[in-house]
């Protein structure tokens, strides 16, 4: 009896996981605490290394805080070559969201031509879950399931422990 009560607790925990890791959409503030702003001179790619640290996805929204700037998302010339204004104004208020809101590549870059020219742009990919994982989310997904893993063996133990008694 208490072997069937631990498998289905060791069941339980294993869905409600894998539901609350996959169906969650994330908000996030670009450039982290360092927000929206020119990028130092020996760091012009400031954006592209934060974005490689994160595994994006549909619904996932990117939050720009700036102070004297604004953000426009633009097309992949417009993104290379900092020559594409926005469509209407740019907003300039402090801070502009853009939701994630299918798969594809957007891109997104400064107001202010020399902000862009000095590398204050972010090109964003996001991987169509129908195509499967790319080589850099199963990258991320197996220190995910790494860490799952890790976590499930203390579950294992802890239900171990429980039967013993």
């Amino acid at each position: 009896m208490a072997k069937t009560n631990c498998l289905g607790i060791i069941v339980f925990v294993t869905i409600i996981s894998t539901i609350f890791s996959t169906g969650s959409a994330f908000q996030y503030k670009v450039g982290d605490a360092d927000g929206w702003r020119l990028p130092d001179d020996n760091n012009q790619e400031m954006y592209e290394t934060w974005a490689s640290n994160i595994n994006f996805h549909v619904k996932d929204s990117l939050l720009f805080v700036y102070k004297n700037d604004s953000v426009i998302k633009v097309s992949k010339p417009g993104y290379y070559h900092c020559n594409e204004s926005a469509i209407g104004v740019a907003p300039k208020d402090g801070s502009t969201l853009f939701t994630l809101d299918k798969p594809g590549f957007y891109y997104f870059v400064s107001g202010n031509l020399d902000h862009c020219m000095r590398g204050q742009r972010l090109t964003i990919e996001v991987p169509d879950p129908a195509s499967g994982p790319s080589s850099h989310s199963k990258t991320n997904m197996a220190a995910s399931l790494s860490v799952l893993g890790l976590g499930m063996q203390w579950m294992h133990l802890l239900v171990l422990l429980l039967i013993w008694k």
